[in-house]
């Protein structure tokens, strides 16, 4: 009897120590929630389960490497992304610098924009960031819209050599994303600023990344 209510009592600590899943839809209740304990995102397993993969089949990474982390892009026209495809690769830039490796932030403009509006460091506007970056890796990964979800592909590819050196592959279910698939709303870069458009329009304003 006493070995059943300590197990009960295990599993009840254990239950409050883990930290409460939330997939962005429903208003999230903060019973039992922690400061030390912040609540997860569904979209953070899922990206955490892809990272797992990675690392099981990378061959030449290491953690003193510069790895450099992409938007991930739709695959049927891969000049575009999405809010999807950018959270993921922030999740990324998350897990792996959480996992030790060096992670190369190349939207970092070595400054801070002091304004009425906030204080910046980091920014797409190509004309604010270095031309050349240092790195070795990059991190990125095609995304495919598919009936109840987003099947997501993800690989790590040497700069010089092109060569894939891990990947990882998982379906994302809708209702796990916290809200609605709108890949219609499209992301793209025009003159090195954000523009959410239909309009295919090609620029050639870049940041090189270079290994």
């Amino acid at each position: 009897m006493n070995n059943i209510i300590l197990m009960m009592c295990a599993l009840l600590l254990t239950a409050c120590a883990a930290p409460q899943v939330y997939n962005g839809k429903q208003q999230f209740s903060s019973a039992g929630y922690s400061l030390t304990t912040p609540p997860r995102h569904t979209v953070d397993y899922f990206v955490e389960g892809l990272t797992n993969q990675l690392i099981e089949s990378n061959q030449y990474l290491t953690a003193s490497t510069p790895l450099a982390v992409t938007s991930f892009v739709d695959l049927q026209d891969m000049g575009v992304t999405n809010w999807l495809g950018n959270v993921v690769s922030e999740n990324f830039m998350f897990q792996m610098q959480q996992r030790g490796f060096t992670v190369v932030d190349y939207k970092s403009t070595g400054v801070i924009k002091v304004t009425r509006n906030g204080d910046f460091s980091i920014s797409r506007n190509w004309q604010e960031l270095s031309s050349q970056q240092p790195v070795d890796y990059v991190l990125t990964g095609t995304m495919l819209r598919q009936s109840g979800g987003v099947l997501v592909n993800a690989r790590i590819i040497g700069m010089r050599s092109h060569v894939v050196i891990a990947t990882a592959q998982g379906f994302l279910p809708a209702e796990r994303i916290g809200r609605d698939l709108d890949f219609m709303n499209k992301i793209q870069i025009r003159n090195g600023v954000i523009m959410r458009t239909e309009q295919q329009q090609p620029t050639t304003n870049n940041v090189v990344l270079r290994p």
